[in-house]
C-alpha cells in the first residue's frame, strides 16, 4: 500500500473522531478488537489479502477509539474526583508544571497524591489546576505541597457557542480548580526533584527568557517570547488582536517556521564547522527533540520536529522520505500518546495548513504568472502560493472557531511572515550566543527590537482598516460541500473527465440541498433563547419565518464586554450574520452594553427602544452606531405592534408616555421606562419585561388577559421591587425565566419573590444555576432545554 502510515494516521484519527462523537463502552470496543485481530490473522493465512487489509483499516478504527476511550474519557479507579466534596480538603501532591506568573499571583499544576477529608485519606491521582494569591510564597517545579482548599470544577459552557473551559481542561487531563489565598492554607512546602527532562528544559527556558529580555521590553519582547517559546500570554493582547485580523496570528505559535530555522541554524551551522553528515544529523535531531520539550510539546511542533527529523534521518540512511508518510507518521505519533490533540485547534490547523500546501502548491503555482523571473518567483510568487495553499485548507477552521476572515491575509502573509522569520533567526542566535557572549546579544536584540516594531506597526496598520477581516458565522454544511468540491478544481487531474463531471455533479446536487432543504425543512416553530450574560439580560428570538430579534445585550464595563464574549459567539454558533430587530428594553449599560458590539460587528435591519433621554456613554454610542450603520430606527410606545413575525403576534404592553422622558432635564426612573413586549404564537404567549419595577404595575394590568402569558421573562432580575402577587396573578405564568449572575452583589433574584413564584407552582429557571435558557413554542406546546443540563 502507498503511503501507508498517512493511511493508518487518518483510520486511527477517525476512531477517535467516532469516539468522541459515539462515546461507544470501552469493553466492548476492547472484545470487538481481539475477535478483529483474531480474525486478520486467520484471513492473512488464508491469503485472502484484500478482506485482511479491510480487516487491519477497521483495527485502526478501534484501536484510536479504544486509545481515546482509556487515555482521555475513561478516569483511573483511584483518580481523586471519585472523591470530591464541596468541603474543605486537604490535597497533597507535587508541581508537575512550572509556575507561571499572572497579574494577580501565579498558578502551577499539581498532582494529587492523596487527599484527606476529616479522618479519612485516600491515594489519589489525577492533576489539578492549583491558582495562587499574590500574598503566597511561590514554589518551584517538582516540590511537594500538601494545601487545604475547597475543590471547584472548572466552568461548562454556559451559553450555545461559549467556550467551554471544563472540556478544554479535561482533555489536558485536569479536572479540578483549586484556590489558595493565603499561605496558612499551605500545610507543608519540600522541596523535591521532579521528571528529569523537565529539570532540564527549564533551566534552558531561562535561558531564552534571560536572552530577549537582556534588552528588550513591552510588546517586542512579549512577541519574542510568542514566537520563540510559544508563550502567547505574554504577547500584548491588542498585538494579538492586530495579527489575527491580519490572518497572520498563525506566527504566534510555535511552528513549522520555527522548526525550520532551528534546523537550518543548527544543521549548516555544524556543516560549516567541518562536522561529519552523520553527527551533524544526530545532532540536529537531538536539538529539536529539546526544543519540542522546552515550548512544551504544542502539537504544531511535534508535527514539525517528527518530520524535520525523518527528512534528515532519511538524508542519513540515503533514502529520501515521502512527504505524505512523514505527515502520516507525525500525525500517528502525536495521536498515540496524546489522542486528546485531535480536538485541539492547534493540532487541526497545523496537519491542514501542511496538507494544503503538499496538495495544492505546485497546482497554483502553475496557475501563478510566470514573469519576474526567477528572483521574482522566489521571493513573491513561491510564498503567495505557499499562503494561498495553506489558507484553502484552514479556512473552514478558521471559520468554525474564530468565525473570522482575514481580507488582508494574503499581503499581510507576504511583509510580515518574513520579518518575523528574520525576528526568530535573530533570536535563536541570540539564544546561542547568550550564554557565551552576552553582551553580542544586545546588539543582535537592538537589531530584533526594530524588525519587531515594523512587524507590530504593520500588523496593527492592516487590522486598523474597516474591511480588514469579515465575521462569519457558522456556514452550512452544503456551503462546505461546495468549497471542498470547488478547491478540488485546483487539482490538475480533477480539472479532466470524467473527474470534472463529478465535481459539477456534487456541487449541484450541494446547490440543490441548500435551496430546497430549508423549504422541505421549514420550521413550524418559534425559538426563544435567555442567554446567560451574568447580570443582566439579552433574549434571542427566531420566528417561524427565519426573522430574528434580539432584545438587550448584556453588561459593557472596562473590563468586561458580554456582547463581545456571549452574545456574538451566540450568533455566530446559530449561523446568525444579519439580525431584524435589536430592541434595547432601557438605557442602563446591563441591558444594552453588549449591543455596541453586535451593532458594530453585525448587520442590523431596525433598532427600536422606548425613546427614553440618557446622558450615558453607552447610550450615545448605541445612538451613533445607529446613525452610522443606517439602521432604522423605531420609537415604540405602548399599544404599537409588531408585524412580519411569521405568524407570531407582537404587541408593546408598555411604556406609556408618562414613564419616558424623551429630553433632557425630565427626570424618570429608566428602569420603569422599559420596552415590555407581548408575542403569542399558537395560543401560548411570552412576556419580555425588561426591568419594570412595581410602579408600573397599574399601567399593564389595564391590559387585563392581553397581559397574561406561559412564559414570562422575570422583571428586574427577580428583584423585591418587582413581581408583585397582583402582576403574577395578571400575567399567570407557567414558566418563569430569571437572567441573573451568579453570586451576583445585587442578591438577586430576592428569595421573598423566588418564594411567591413557588407558591403559585411555576416552573422557575434561572440562568445563575442552569446556564442559558432554550423554550420552543410548537404545536407540540413549549419545551424547554437548560444550557449547563445540556452538557453534563
Amino acid at each position: 500500500m502507498r503511503r501507508p502510515a498517512l493511511f493508518s494516521a487518518l483510520w486511527f484519527a477517525f476512531g477517535i473522531g467516532m469516539q468522541v462523537i459515539c462515546q461507544w463502552s470501552g469493553v466492548w470496543l476492547l472484545v470487538l478488537g481481539i475477535c478483529l485481530m483474531l480474525t486478520v490473522v486467520v484471513l492473512f493465512v488464508l491469503k485472502q489479502d484484500f478482506w485482511a487489509s479491510t480487516g487491519c483499516c477497521l483495527l485502526l478504527i478501534l484501536l484510536g477509539a479504544l486509545r481515546f476511550e482509556w487515555g482521555v474519557r475513561q478516569m483511573p479507579g483511584d483518580h481523586y474526583c471519585n472523591v470530591l466534596s464541596d468541603d474543605e480538603v486537604i490535597f497533597t501532591g507535587q508541581l508537575v508544571s512550572e509556575p507561571e506568573r499572572q497579574t494577580n499571583g501565579w498558578r502551577a499544576e499539581m498532582e494529587v497524591m492523596s487527599v484527606c477529608r476529616g479522618d479519612t485519606l485516600w491515594q489519589t491521582s489525577g492533576r489539578m489546576l492549583v491558582r495562587f494569591g499574590e500574598q503566597v510564597t511561590e514554589a518551584t517545579y517538582g516540590d511537594h505541597l500538601a494545601l487545604r482548599v475547597v475543590p471547584t470544577l472548572p466552568e461548562p459552557a454556559r451559553n450555545p457557542g461559549g467556550f467551554d473551559y471544563r472540556d478544554y481542561l479535561a482533555l489536558r487531563g485536569i479536572r479540578a480548580l483549586a484556590y489558595v489565598s493565603r499561605n496558612e492554607q499551605v500545610l507543608l512546602k519540600e522541596e523535591h526533584q521532579g521528571a528529569w527532562w523537565m529539570e532540564g528544559v527549564i533551566p534552558v527556558r531561562g535561558i531564552i527568557r534571560g536572552a530577549i529580555e537582556q534588552n528588550l521590553s513591552g510588546g517586542p519582547a512579549g512577541l519574542l517570547k510568542g514566537i520563540l517559546l510559544g508563550d502567547k500570554r505574554a504577547v500584548p493582547t491588542e498585538v494579538r488582536d492586530a495579527f489575527t485580523r491580519c490572518g497572520v496570528n498563525h506566527v504566534l505559535a510555535v511552528s513549522g517556521l520555527h522548526v525550520g530555522l532551528i534546523a537550518s541554524v543548527v544543521f549548516f551551522g555544524l556543516r560549516l564547522c567541518g562536522i561529519g553528515r552523520g553527527i551533524t544529523v544526530w545532532m540536529t535531531v537531538f536539538l529539536l527533540v529539546v526544543y519540542a520539550l522546552v515550548t512544551g510539546l504544542p502539537p504544531s511542533v511535534v508535527r514539525a520536529c517528527v518530520m524535520a527529523s525523518l527528512i534528515l534521518l532519511g538524508q542519513l540512511g540515503e533514502w529520501e522520505g515521502e512527504g505524505w508518510n512523514a505527515l502520516g507518521v507525525a500525525g500517528l505519533v502525536g495521536l498515540i500518546f496524546r489522542p486528546a490533540d485531535i480536538l485541539d485547534v492547534g493540532f487541526q490547523l497545523s496537519f491542514a495548513a501542511t496538507g494544503g500546501i503538499m496538495l495544492f502548491y505546485r497546482p497554483l503555482t502553475d496557475c501563478l504568472p510566470k514573469w519576474g523571473g526567477h528572483f521574482v518567483g522566489q521571493m513573491i510568487w513561491a510564498p503567495l502560493a505557499v499562503s494561498l495553499a495553506a489558507q484553502i485548507t484552514t479556512m473552514p477552521f478558521m471559520i468554525t472557531y474564530f468565525g473570522v476572515v482575514s481580507i488582508v491575509g494574503l499581503v499581510a502573509n507576504l511583509i510580515i511572515v518574513p520579518l518575523i522569520g528574520l525576528a526568530a533567526a535573530l533570536g535563536l542566535v541570540g539564544v546561542f550566543v547568550y550564554p557565551l557572549l552576552p553582551t553580542v546579544v544586545m546588539w543582535l536584540n537592538g537589531a530584533n527590537w526594530v524588525i519587531l516594531k515594523i512587524a507590530i506597526g504593520l500588523a496593527q496598520f492592516m487590522a486598523s482598516v474597516s474591511w480588514a477581516a469579515v465575521d462569519v458565522p457558522h456556514l452550512p454544511l452544503f456551503l462546505w460541500g461546495i468549497y471542498g468540491l470547488g478547491v478540488l478544481l485546483f487539482l490538475p487531474q480533477f480539472r479532466q473527465r470524467p473527474y470534472r463531471i463529478y465535481v459539477f455533479g456534487g456541487v449541484l446536487l450541494c446547490a440543490n440541498w441548500g435551496v430546497w432543504q430549508p423549504r422541505l425543512l421549514a420550521r413550524q416553530h418559534m425559538e426563544v433563547f435567555v442567554l446567560d450574560i451574568g447580570q443582566g439580560d439579552a433574549i434571542f428570538m427566531r420566528f417561524p419565518n427565519g426573522k430574528t430579534m434580539l432584545v438587550d445585550g448584556g453588561i459593557r464595563t472596562q473590563h468586561i464586554d458580554m456582547g463581545t464574549r456571549v452574545v456574538l459567539p451566540f450568533l455566530r454558533s446559530q449561523g446568525i450574520s444579519y439580525i431584524d430587530v435589536v430592541v434595547g428594553s432601557h438605557a442602563h449599560s446591563d441591558h444594552i452594553g453588549g449591543l455596541i458590539a453586535v451593532l458594530d460587528r453585525v448587520n442590523v435591519g431596525h433598532y427600536l427602544d422606548s425613546g427614553q433621554f440618557a446622558e450615558t456613554w453607552t447610550a450615545r454610542e448605541i445612538h451613533r452606531l445607529v446613525q452610522e450603520k443606517n439602521i432604522r430606527y423605531h420609537v415604540v410606545a405602548a399599544g404599537d405592534s409588531l408585524v412580519g413575525l411569521g405568524g407570531v403576534g407582537g404587541v408593546v404592553l408598555h411604556p406609556s408616555p408618562s414613564f419616558v422622558a424623551p429630553e433632557e432635564g425630565v427626570s424618570h426612573d429608566l428602569n420603569n421606562g422599559s420596552v415590555v413586549i407581548r408575542f403569542d404564537y399558537l395560543g401560548m404567549a411570552l412576556l419580555l419585561t425588561g426591568d419594570i419595577e412595581h410602579e408600573t404595575d397599574g399601567a399593564l394590568l389595564r391590559w387585563k388577559d392581553r397581559l397574561r402569558a406561559d412564559i414570562l421573562k422575570a422583571a428586574h432580575h427577580g428583584s423585591r421591587t418587582s413581581s408583585t402577587k397582583a402582576f403574577l396573578d395578571g400575567v399567570h405564568p407557567t414558566w418563569v425565566a430569571v437572567s441573573c449572575g451568579v453570586k451576583n452583589k445585587f442578591r438577586h433574584p430576592s428569595p421573598e419573590v423566588i418564594q411567591r413564584y413557588a407558591e403559585m407552582g411555576l416552573n422557575i429557571l434561572r440562568t445563575d444555576l442552569s446556564g442559558a435558557i432554550r423554550f420552543v413554542l410548537s404545536g407540540d406546546g413549549i419545551t424547554t432545554q437548560t444550557w449547563l443540563n445540556r452538557n453534563k
